[in-house]
């Protein structure tokens, strides 16, 4: 079973940069570019992690943050912008208060290494716990 990632990116080249990247760490990706998109797939959809932009549009990605705690997410959200690096501070502020498992944040350009590393960590992290889950279940 694949790691499911949401890329949530309102630029269709970095989009498709984050989604092939996501792949090749081990995940099957869902792109939307806007609040709305987002909402809706986080509404109807199950995701092991998700990737934010902040500045989607005319609305900020900060509100994806507050949806995120409303439907209590556990998994990884590693945000990626182009936003001065006080607002990428202050948004990982944001979502550790909505007690989100924020990630240090990753400026744009990004360090597409470092991104697909930490991708295959979390999907190798997902990976080892729904081993465990099943483990756990077969036991009783």
């Amino acid at each position: 079973m694949r790691n499911e990632l949401l890329v949530i990116e309102d630029a269709d080249v970095h989009l498709s940069i984050l989604r092939k990247i996501a792949t090749q760490a081990g995940f099957s990706t869902t792109g939307v570019s806007s609040v709305d998109a987002a909402c809706a797939a986080l509404q109807n959809g199950h995701f092991d992690c998700v990737t934010l932009d902040l500045s989607l549009g005319e609305r900020s990605g900060t509100e994806v943050l507050d949806r995120l705690a409303k439907l209590k997410f556990r998994g990884p959200v590693l945000i990626i912008s182009a936003s001065e690096e006080d607002a990428l501070y202050a948004s990982v502020r944001i979502g550790n208060f909505l007690d989100l498992n924020v990630y240090p944040p990753f400026s744009k350009p990004i360090n597409l290494t470092l991104l697909r590393r930490t991708l295959k960590q979390i999907a190798n992290g997902t990976d080892c716990q729904r081993l465990a889950e099943r483990r756990a279940g077969s036991d009783r």
